[in-house]
């Protein structure tokens, strides 16, 4: 029981830790949301969003109409036309430097507190600025400002009058983080790991020390503790993998753009993945140590030819540390990892698939094309044991 209870609490103990020292943390939660600025998915989206503001209005056709003859009609669409372009390289620009990623950073330690808040279910006078339906939304406001500021500064003084229209009305440029369904499905676990702490981590800690405290056999309890706590991990992963087509279907549910909330949900759980991934390594790692330790027949014959090895390294350093002989030894030394390559041969195989096996787990997103590259290396790898065979 008290295996049990430590491997499924020890991962439920990093995600614990996560949310209080991620999240909850003003410092790591901007630095957490600071690649968002940066990705060029969302700099694009804010681009073109923040430029149909700017033309959401009949203003620039109205200026455009009155500066031009009457008989000259037919080109106020395409002389707004370049202008919506230019306004729109104008704004790409802006979201691209690091000023905007400043004013990013800035807003995100603003609106963190009220974050927080909505996560946890409460309500303050900062949480209704931030929140919109229940969605959370950055407002971006003072972004589209200074794109004013930049147009006015090259001489496209068109949109001077709207100004004080963005700010006194919600029709500014706002970025939607977390959609009103997604803040129902998340918050209410988000809020009990909040509530219970670090007593997560101390149970966890202390049920995986008490069974092993008790055990009779404390090498076999920790290999089956470690074994538990790969396999919880293992599916935490699995869950959040599920959690993310469930966050992107809701997004599409509300008409936000998949893309957005991908990187949303990748940026913010990046963190948290890496510690699980690490988790998961840890725990394989100390299964693996307490099983080659044990008294198995395998396990001493992976002691023996460990000991063998470190032998033979060190023969061969002896002999190529000394400046006679030193061709006779390089080729005694080819002669022995040939013969020692043609005899491991099959657990040199193996070896490479489980690297492979291990590198999918960590890369985190896998693409047809890196799926392709870890096929092509794994082809060379055994190809050249082949050869290195015959």
């Amino acid at each position: 029981m008290l295996i049990v209870l430590a491997s499924f609490l020890i991962p439920i103990s990093v995600i614990s830790t996560w949310a209080i020292t991620t999240v909850t943390r003003t410092d790591k939660y901007v630095a957490t949301m600071a690649p968002l600025a940066r990705n060029p998915v969302i700099v694009d989206h804010l681009a073109t969003k923040a430029t149909d503001v700017l033309f959401s209005s009949n203003i620039v056709q109205d200026k455009v109409t009155a500066a031009l003859p009457a008989k000259a009609n037919s080109i106020v669409k395409p002389v707004e036309a370049q202008v919506r372009t230019y306004v729109h390289g104008l704004a790409l620009r802006f979201f691209e430097s690091e000023q905007f990623g400043k004013l990013w950073d800035g807003l995100n330690r603003h609106t963190h507190s009220a974050v927080v808040d909505i996560l946890t279910g409460k309500q303050s006078a900062l949480t209704k600025r931030v929140e919109q339906g229940g969605a959370i939304v950055l407002n971006l406001t003072p972004a589209l400002d200074q794109i004013i500021d930049k147009a006015n500064a090259r001489g496209v003084t068109l949109f001077n009058p709207l100004k004080p229209l963005l700010e006194k009305s919600n029709s500014g440029l706002g970025f939607t983080v977390v959609s009103k369904d997604q803040v129902a499905t998340y918050s209410g676990g988000f809020n009990l790991l909040v509530k219970l702490g670090w007593a997560v981590p101390v149970t966890a800690l202390v049920l995986g020390l008490l069974s092993i405290a008790i055990a009779v056999r404390r090498r076999k309890t920790l290999r089956r503790l470690s074994i538990g706590v790969a396999l919880f991990t293992t599916v935490l992963l699995a869950v959040l993998s599920l959690g993310r087509n469930v966050f992107l279907h809701q997004a599409t549910v509300h008409n936000l753009d998949a893309d957005l909330s991908a990187a949303v949900w990748d940026t913010l759980l990046r963190f948290l993945k890496a510690d699980l991934r690490w988790m998961l390594l840890a725990a394989l790692i100390v299964a693996c140590f307490a099983r080659v330790f044990g008294p198995a027949r395998y396990a001493i014959w992976i002691r023996c030819h460990v000991a063998v090895a470190a032998h033979w390294v060190a023969d061969q350093v002896r002999m190529l540390s000394g400046n006679a002989g030193q061709a006779a030894a390089e080729s005694e030394r080819a002669r022995r990892v040939g013969g020692w390559i043609v005899e491991h041969l099959t657990g040199l195989r193996i070896v490479r698939v489980i690297g492979a096996g291990l590198f999918l787990v960590f890369l985190g997103s896998l693409t047809g094309w890196t799926l392709l590259v870890i096929l092509i290396v794994v082809a060379v790898y055994l190809a050249l044991l082949q050869l290195v065979a015959a």
